[in-house]
């Protein structure tokens, strides 16, 4: 997104932060609140205000918050800034303990009812700034030179971010590939490069950038359009080869002008690790106190019905291990469900004994699904990178609307997202994205859930 956007996203929920604190102390103690000791209660307010300033930047920059990242997503906002707030609330605590000052309960408590509501609300209106600028101001326009899924991926990509000013009104591809190569469900009818005055042709259509998608066959037919473009003054950008290894952020360097991409891989520090763990064995608990009367009348029916409550199936985990999954006893695919059962499938309560798992350390509560060995043994390479971290009960994948009966290639993109930006704190934003695709199931709203960014028929090139 353009910095200054990000920049006065970032402004504005600073002002909002500082309104806040003083909001809350407002409700609490009216005018009245910097009454008879001033500077005894003003100096711990300025510090609340500097600290949570300070801390909502570092959030802001470290996990994406302006809204924009990843598309155009209201749960996934919603989730990111509830998450953020704890965070800051958190932290702001830490400070009077360790600087031994007295914030009072209640004004905290009030400062963090009231802050999620203005992130929020800004992230929808820049939405609406944005978009209502992207109807007046023209757009750059951009043609696409490549073949494949990634080119209908990328198309994708560039209509959910309107803050980029981008429309792609045309595909390019090398006239030589083979007819079922080509692209299909793009913005524009393909057009092979060696239509005759192709320059013109886009001179004509106002082109003003060039996105070039690797790889391409070798021959003179793309780098002389390349050169040509770059000659006319229209941008030229490239998508590397095999650019689904780049999942994480990629640094460009130059040895005598020759371009590397450094590749740094991300995982989980020890002490993320412990976090991850605590937070499993916590939460986990949790639920499965909280779920136990439903598990056990649901067990105590399975069991009078078919006379088992559990089945398990094997898995593979971490590095590739087996491990028994346990599920209550439906078939989800069965077309002689009882209503209960129908309705254990559609929330997918059918998963809620794998929390045993997760407390046993074969999963975690956030992580790729685990996938039985049929499926595991035909893993590219690139897929085999889920098998890197434990399996979880939900994952990036499954806020995204993918489920079992979507492709590993389909789940291995969200699954890698994840790998490489894994946190404590995404943890905790999926769990959150996860109850809000519950809730919007419960209340039968397709607009409030996310539906996969590619359908799998799509998805095939």
């Amino acid at each position: 997104m353009k910095p200054i956007l990000r920049y006065w996203i970032l402004l504005i929920d600073l002002l909002w932060v500082t309104t806040a604190f003083f909001l809350a102390h407002w409700i609490r103690y009216g005018f009245i609140g910097l009454g008879a000791e001033p500077w005894q209660l003003l100096l711990p307010n300025v510090l609340a205000v500097g600290a949570a300033l300070l801390v909502w930047t570092q959030l802001y920059f470290s996990k994406n918050l302006e809204g924009f990242s990843g598309g155009w997503n209201l749960p996934k906002i919603f989730s990111q800034e509830i998450v953020a707030v704890l965070y800051l609330m958190a932290s702001l605590v830490f400070l009077a303990f360790l600087m031994k000052f007295y914030f009072p309960g209640l004004v905290l408590l009030y400062f963090g009812l009231l802050l999620p509501l203005g992130p929020i609300s800004i992230r929808c209106v820049a939405r609406w700034f944005v978009i209502s600028r992207s109807r007046i101001w023209p757009k750059r326009r951009v043609v696409i030179l490549g073949t494949g899924h990634i080119v209908r991926e990328l198309a994708v990509k560039i209509s959910n971010h309107p803050e980029m000013s981008m429309d792609v009104i045309g595909v390019l591809f090398p006239s030589d590939i083979e007819t079922h190569s080509r692209i299909s469900n793009v913005p524009a009818a393909p057009t092979p490069i060696r239509t005759l005055n192709i320059l013109s042709l886009l001179r004509e259509k106002s082109v003003q950038e060039l996105i070039v998608v690797e790889p391409l066959r070798p021959g003179q037919e793309a780098e002389k359009l390349i050169s040509a473009c770059r000659k006319a003054g229209m941008r030229v950008h490239l998508v590397p080869q095999h650019y689904e290894l780049y999942l994480s952020k990629v640094k460009l360097t130059e040895i005598d002008d020759v371009p590397l991409l450094t590749l740094e891989g991300h995982s989980l520090s020890r002490t993320g690790l412990k976090q991850k763990r605590a937070m499993d064995l916590l939460f986990g608990s949790v639920l499965l106190i909280l779920s136990s009367p439903v598990l056990m009348s649901c067990a105590l029916a399975l069991y009078r019905k078919k006379g088992a409550a559990f089945r398990r199936e094997i898995r593979c985990g971490k590095d590739g291990i087996p491990f028994w999954m346990c599920r209550l006893n439906i078939d989800r695919d069965s077309a002689n469900l009882d209503n209960y059962e129908r309705v254990l499938s559609r929330f997918s309560l059918t998963e809620l004994p794998q929390l045993w798992n997760v407390l046993k350390g074969e999963m975690s509560l956030v992580g790729p699904r685990p996938e039985p060995p049929e499926r595991v043994k035909h893993y590219s390479m690139w897929q085999s990178q889920r098998l890197t971290v434990t399996p979880g009960l939900t994952g990036l994948a499954q806020v995204n609307g993918l489920r079992e009966e979507h492709s590993s290639q389909e789940k291995a993109h969200f699954d890698l997202q994840y790998i490489s930006h894994c946190s404590v704190f995404l943890d905790l934003s999926l769990l959150l994205q996860t109850g809000w695709a519950l809730f919007a199931r419960i209340v039968d709203a397709d607009r409030l859930t996310v539906a996969p960014i590619l359908s799998s028929q799509s998805r095939r090139s």
